[in-house]
C-alpha cells in the first residue's frame, strides 16, 4: 500500500513538472534554443536588429583544411562567428562555411550573423545573406559569392558560406 502511494505521488509530481516546464517554455527553449523563440511568430520581433559595421579578417590554411575549423572571425564575448568548414569546390575554387553563435533566454535572444532572418507571416521566414566577403591570395583581391545559408538550425545560431 505504501509503495503504491509513493508511486502515485511520484507520477503526479512528474506529470506536474512536465506540464510546468512545457507551459513555461523551458522545455522548448532547452530542446530548440533560438529557433524556439523565433518560431513564436506572435512574440518574435526583429526590432533591435541592426548591421554590425566594420571589417573583419581571418587567415586560412589552404594546405590543411581542417586546421581552420573553429577559427574565429568575430567574437564580442557574447556572440561569435567562426569557421565551420573549408573545402575545395568541383571547379577548383574553395568554399568556406561559417557558423554563428549567440545567446538565448526565455526573455529573448540575440545573434550576430552574416545572415538576416525575417518573419514574413505566421508560418514563414525569409533568410538572406547580408555579409560580404573578399579573398586575398598572392597580393590579389578576389570577389566571393554567397553560396549557402541555413535557418536557425542550431540551438544558438545559424550558418552561411562563400565560395572563392
Amino acid at each position: 500500500m505504501k509503495a503504491k502511494k509513493i508511486f502515485f505521488i511520484t507520477a503526479l509530481l512528474t506529470v506536474l513538472m512536465i506540464v510546468v516546464l512545457w507551459s513555461s517554455g523551458l522545455f522548448g527553449l532547452w530542446s530548440n534554443g533560438i529557433a524556439f523563440l523565433a518560431n513564436n511568430t506572435k512574440e518574435y520581433t526583429n526590432e533591435s536588429g541592426h548591421l554590425v559595421e566594420g571589417k573583419y579578417s581571418l587567415r586560412v590554411d589552404l594546405s590543411c583544411f581542417d586546421s581552420n575549423n573553429g577559427k574565429e572571425i568575430y567574437n564580442d564575448g557574447e556572440h561569435k562567428i567562426f569557421v565551420a568548414s573549408l573545402q575545395r569546390t568541383h571547379n577548383g575554387g574553395y568554399e568556406i562555411g561559417f557558423r554563428s553563435g549567440g545567446r538565448y533566454f526565455l526573455s529573448g535572444a540575440s545573434l550576430i550573423s552574416g545572415v538576416h532572418h525575417e518573419t514574413i507571416n505566421d508560418h514563414s521566414f525569409i533568410t538572406s545573406t547580408t555579409a560580404k566577403m573578399t579573398a586575398q591570395y598572392d597580393g590579389k583581391t578576389y570577389n566571393t559569392s554567397a553560396t549557402g545559408q541555413c535557418g536557425l538550425n542550431y540551438k544558438d545560431g545559424d550558418c552561411f558560406s562563400f565560395s572563392f
